[in-house]
């Protein structure tokens, strides 16, 4: 089989057309890539901070945490005190009130007596009275 110079001229043509669409092919598939990672990169870059300042916010939170927590102590140690205090206060009442009241049987008891020697002595009265 020969080939004359036009069969030649029309394989290169075939061939050429071939290689550039598939280059162009090729080529618009890597390049629109290329201008989504562009984009991609571009957003990363205007909407994520970098590590550096999250660490600097983690240190400053960690730094209030412990302020509070040192806050909330002493607070605690305070109530504490207080607790204490009150406490002794309301014991040294309860031993106050132990030794200087009466309980209620020990009233009801004495108005029970007291009730009979009222009546014993209106008793006597009538009687008195009516001599």
């Amino acid at each position: 089989m020969t080939f004359d110079a036009g069969t030649w001229w029309l394989l290169t043509v075939i061939v050429t057309t071939v290689v550039g669409l598939v280059g162009f092919l090729f080529g618009r598939s890597v390049f629109r890539q290329l201008d989504e990672n562009r984009a991609d990169i571009k957003q990363v870059r205007e909407n994520y901070t970098p590590r550096d300042d999250h660490q600097k916010d983690l240190e400053r939170l960690r730094t209030a945490h412990q302020k509070d927590v040192e806050a909330l102590r002493r607070e605690m140690k305070e109530m504490r005190t207080e607790m204490r205090t009150e406490i002794r206060q309301m014991s040294d009442d309860v031993k106050d009130i132990k030794e200087n009241c009466i309980r209620r049987e020990e009233f009801v008891s004495h108005q029970l007596k007291l009730e009979n020697k009222l009546d014993r002595l209106m008793e006597f009265m009538m009687k008195q009275g009516g001599n």
